[in-house]
């Protein structure tokens, strides 16, 4: 099952002192209605009984997919070990699940769209590596003195067409400023080709 806790926060629009709950870990196949909310982002949003705003807890959980043996974790904070859940994760790994950490949130729901393609996420971030440095490269050339650019660049989905198979992922240096730009599958070497959609050679 999923757990869930409990804590007294104020809430930052109005001040009163609020019950809000968060989760610690969400089991999807267990409860798949919580899947959505962790995709819209609102897993840990709680309303303000008082003045009836939003209150967004920011805190990492577990996403455990039993159908799959996938379990991602959203870490905000590296140094807070818990030895207790480290053990249940290692023990999961030595049953096949495939285990991946991120301090992101939008890296966490780039992991679930990927395997929900039934996707080597490995190669896919090879690919979006490549692809980022690219445009991080060619972007040097008409980038003023003082301007930063650094792209980010989110898998999106794979497009299957007649004859071509791409990956689209969406790039962008600004969220109000997203592009699509797409990866031929034949630019992939024999061996990523072969595990492009072989999610299995991730076990240990």
């Amino acid at each position: 099952m999923s757990l869930e806790n409990e804590i007294f926060q104020n809430c930052p629009n109005c001040g009163s002192e609020q019950k809000v709950r968060y989760y610690q870990s969400v089991n999807i196949t267990l409860q798949p209605e919580l899947k959505n909310k962790v995709l819209s982002g609102k897993l840990n949003t709680n309303t303000c009984s008082n003045c009836d705003k939003e209150i967004d807890l920011i805190s990492g959980f577990l996403y455990h997919d039993m159908q799959n043996r996938i379990m991602l974790e959203l870490a905000f904070e590296d140094g807070n070990d818990d030895s207790g859940k480290n053990e249940i994760i290692n023990n999961l790994i030595q049953q096949g699940y495939i285990y991946r950490k991120t301090n992101e949130y939008g890296r966490l729901i780039e992991k679930i769209n990927i395997f929900d393609n039934k996707l080597n996420d490995l190669i896919i971030q090879d690919i979006s590596i490549k692809m980022k440095e690219m445009l991080d490269e060619s972007i040097k050339n008409v980038q003023e003195e003082n301007e930063d650019f650094n792209f980010t660049v989110i898998f999106n989905k794979m497009e299957s067409g007649l004859f071509k198979k791409k990956i689209s992922f969406h790039c962008f240096s600004h969220p109000s400023q997203i592009m699509e730009i797409k990866y031929d599958l034949k630019n992939l070497n024999s061996t990523d080709k072969k595990n492009l959609h072989n999610i299995d050679v991730l076990r240990s």
